[in-house]
C-alpha cells in the first residue's frame, strides 16, 4: 500500500492541469487532506479556487494552507525541514521520474520567514519545475 505521503505526491502533481489521472483512492485521500488543511488555516474555498500561482504564487492567504499540506503528508518536518530522502527513498515507481526531476530542481529553496513562507517557496519550486504535472490539493 502506498504511503500517504506518496499519495500527496500524486495529488501535488495531477489532478486539472495534468494529463495523469488520479486513482479514486488517491482522490478520496487528497479531499481528506484538503478538508483538513482548509479546517486548520481557516482559508475558504473560494480563496483556493481563486489561488493563482503563476501570478501570484505566494499568496498570503494559502501559505500556510501549503504547509499543512506538506506536514501532514510528511514532506516537511515539525522544524521545516524538506524530507528529500525520504520522499526520494518512498517514491512510487509510476511517478518516480516525474518526482525527482522536479525534486532536483528544488533542494535549494528560499527559508522564508517562516515555515509557512518556506512551504510556499518549495510549492512555487515544484510548479516551475514542473508547470504541466503541478497541482495544489
Amino acid at each position: 500500500m502506498l504511503s500517504r505521503s506518496i499519495i500527496f505526491f500524486f495529488c501535488l502533481i495531477t489532478l486539472a492541469y495534468s494529463k495523469l489521472q488520479l486513482p479514486p483512492d488517491l482522490q478520496e485521500y487528497a479531499n481528506e487532506l484538503h478538508d483538513l488543511c482548509i479546517k486548520r488555516t481557516g482559508i475558504t474555498e473560494d480563496d483556493h479556487i481563486a489561488y493563482d500561482i503563476a501570478n501570484n504564487p505566494h499568496d498570503e492567504k494559502l501559505q500556510c494552507y501549503i504547509k499543512c499540506l506538506l506536514m501532514e503528508a510528511n514532506w516537511m518536518d515539525k522544524d521545516g525541514v524538506i524530507q528529500y530522502d525520504w520522499i526520494e527513498e518512498n517514491i512510487h515507481e509510476g511517478v518516480k521520474d516525474i518526482v525527482l526531476a522536479a525534486l532536483r530542481k528544488c533542494k535549494n529553496i528560499n527559508e522564508g520567514a517562516n515555515l509557512c513562507e518556506k512551504s510556499s517557496h518549495f510549492n512555487a519550486c515544484m510548479y516551475d519545475a514542473d508547470k504541466e504535472n503541478w497541482f495544489l490539493v
